[in-house]
Formats: C-alpha cells, structure tokens, sequence
C-alpha cells in the first residue's frame, strides 16, 4: 500500500508513487491519499460494510492505521526480521483456508472492489514483522491460574444479568435529536451521524455500546431498553447528559448454563408476483439448500440470507413463528413493504459460552501481549518523524 519516491522495497512497485496528494510523510516515506483511500475500502470490506462509501472519519482511521503499519515495517527492517514474500502468500493462504475461502479468494474480492493487492500486502507484512519483533525483544505473558480463575468468575456474573446491544447518538439538545432522528428515518446512516453528531465517546466506535444493561442510563430510561426489541430506533430519550436516540441491536436475556442452543437459519424476500413465490406455496423437501435455491434469481438484493443465531436474540415476533416450527420446514410468508418474508430453520446446536480454562488463559495472555505491543509502539513512535500535510 506504500508508494514511495526513488526508493522502494523489493515487493512493491513505484507506479503509484505519486497517485494523490502526501497525508504524511512517516521517517521520509509518504503515505498518500490514494494509500488511505486504499486502506479505508479495506477496512470497509473486513467489516463486511463494502457496499458504504468511504467517509472522512473512516479516512482519518486509515491514516492512522497505516502510519503505525508504516513503524513496525520500518522496526522489523531495522531489525532485520522482515517477512518475506512467501511469508506473506503463505499467510494469505492460511487466512483463505481459516474462512473456508478457495485459494485466490482474497484477490478476487480485492479486485472487484479496486483495492490493490499491496494493500492487504502490506498489511500481512506489519502484523507478521511487528510480531517478530516482539518475539526477538522477549515479550512474554505468564497468566496465573487465579487470574483464570477471576476472568471465569466475571464472565458468569454477566452472562447472569440481562444484557444489551444498541448503537446511540446523544446530542444536547432536544431539538438537535429530532433533527437526527429525521435524517435516520430518511435513512441516512447511522454510524456516520453517531460519529459526527454524537458527544458520547461512543461515536469512537459508531455509536456502538455492548454488554450493557438496562440501567446504562439510569432507573428512569430501564424500562424503555427493556420493551425495544431487536432493529427498534427510539425516539428522543432524556438522559443524564443530553437527548439518546438508541437503535436496538440485540437483546440477550440473563443465562444460567455454560451452553446455548443456536439455530443455523436461511431467510429471503421475494416479490409476490415472482416465479419463487408461487413455488414456495407448496412444501420444500431438501431444506435449507433448496429454499435458497428455489429463491436465489427473485430474492430482493440482500434479503437472501444464511447464518448463525441464539433464539434469544431474535425479535419477539420472529421467535413466535419459528418456535414450534420443525426443522427444514418453510415458515411464512410474511408480508413486509418489499415482498414476502420466508423463513427456514435449517439446524439446531449447543455451543458453550463459558469459555475453558485453556481458552481463557489464552485470551489474557494474548491481552497482555496487546498491552505490551501498544507500550512499545508507543516507545517507538516518540523517536519517530511523522509529518502530516
């Protein structure tokens, strides 16, 4: 993703040294806008948001992200522990195969989305020369079987409490939120307005909040969080600082148990005029294949869809009709504003959500090895020359 004048590493090339305007200029290598724009577009395709237009504040993060990308490249150089280019393929490769990916994927969906290849590249390249150099500098984490023993602790208080998932945006003012709150019915997005709008840290992350619960705002705003269910956008709400607007992501009622059942399901809309709605009158034998075969060329884009769900996280209403439905077994239709709403439960699992002691013992010691990561990031950046234009 570094385009660089006169001098260049072995495994890019200088075509693009000057595409754009100079950002920065880190240790006298620049980082273009083409670089951050690049890098933005990866940062959307890695969150699954491809389809959304690269904003400023997203901008700003890339920036950011490439100028510490830029001093562990130049640490490892300097140590002499850059990866090579087969280092790279290879861990490409072990990415593809860890998402159940063909070999090539990567580059498939890079190019369809006009990200260079050298973007992800070079990413590859930070995060395996920064972790060399940690490992030839003797950053270790021991974790003791009572530090274990409090995180388990701590996860099973809170899987005992209710919990709560939402993005909110907090103005000052009662009048800027209804302002807002139009923009979102107008649909402009809400990620975008919580961080340039919202004066909760939370406009950090999107307006993101996890793992709340229902006193986040206090006694009095409780049992609004308690009646949303999932997909539901408040209106204005008098809090503590100002005016919430909240949207609802998803509830997660008080657990007891280390396990949980989750259903794999497969939903579409279809037009009911289409050739998909009047074959899905009768029964579908085969399942969860064949209903999205049966829907894939009238689905609504991006209504047809597979995944992963805990029933408790599923909408009041939803949950009524799949509930008592069998397995493989057509539900709906549903009539919505776009077309007819179908539902299939495709399978059923237990999945343990109290992680095990090997597993949590993993997670701190990787935390502590980020702490340590970010200290000595930090050291080196103070004798680092970033300019920024």
């Amino acid at each position: 993703m570094r385009f660089w004048v006169g001098l260049c590493v072995f495994w890019l090339g200088c075509s693009n040294v000057l595409a754009g305007e100079i950002k920065a200029i880190v240790n006298d290598y620049p980082i273009s806008s083409f670089d951050v724009e690049s890098r933005a577009k990866l940062m959307l395709l890695q969150r699954n948001e491809s389809d959304r237009a690269v904003s400023e504040t997203l901008k700003k993060q890339a920036l950011a992200d490439l100028i510490d990308e830029r001093i562990k490249i130049q640490e490892a150089e300097r140590q002499g522990v850059v990866p090579s280019n087969e280092d790279i393929h290879q861990a490409m490769k072990r990415l593809e195969e860890q998402n159940g990916l063909l070999t090539g994927a990567f580059n498939q969906m890079l190019s369809e989305r006009k990200i260079p290849l050298e973007t992800f590249e070079n990413q590859i390249l930070a995060d395996l020369g920064w972790l060399r150099v940690l490992h030839k500098s003797g950053h270790t984490a021991s974790v003791s079987d009572a530090e274990v023993q409090a995180r388990e602790k701590m996860i099973r208080q809170e899987l005992a409490q209710e919990s709560f998932r939402f993005a909110e945006i907090i103005v000052p003012t009662e009048e800027k939120a209804l302002s807002i709150w139009q923009k979102l019915q107008e649909g402009v997005d809400f990620k975008e307005l919580a961080s340039a709008e919202s004066i909760s840290d939370s406009r950090n992350s999107g307006g993101l909040v996890s793992n709340a619960d229902s006193m986040y705002y206090g006694e009095d705003v409780a049992p609004v969080l308690k009646q949303m269910r999932s997909g539901q956008l408040s209106r204005p709400i008098a809090v503590s600082n100002g005016y919430a607007l909240v949207l609802m992501l998803d509830k997660r009622d008080a657990l007891t148990s280390d396990a949980v059942t989750i259903w794999e399901m497969a939903q579409a809309v279809v037009p009911p005029d289409s050739i998909a709605a009047t074959l899905l009158e009768k029964p579908i034998v085969g399942g969860c294949d064949v209903f999205q075969e049966v829907v894939k060329d009238d689905a609504i884009p991006q209504s047809l869809q597979r995944g992963q769900v805990s029933p408790n996280q599923l909408p009041a209403e939803v949950y009524g009709l799949l509930s008592e439905a069998p397995f493989k077994t057509l539900v709906g239709p549903v009539q919505t504003p776009d077309g007819l709403l179908y539902f299939m439960k495709c399978s059923s699992e237990k999945r343990r959500i109290v992680p095990t002691h090997e597993e949590l013992a993993r997670q701190i010691e990787m935390e502590k090895m980020d702490l340590e990561s970010k200290q000595k990031l930090l050291e080196i950046k103070r004798n680092t020359v970033i300019e920024y234009k």
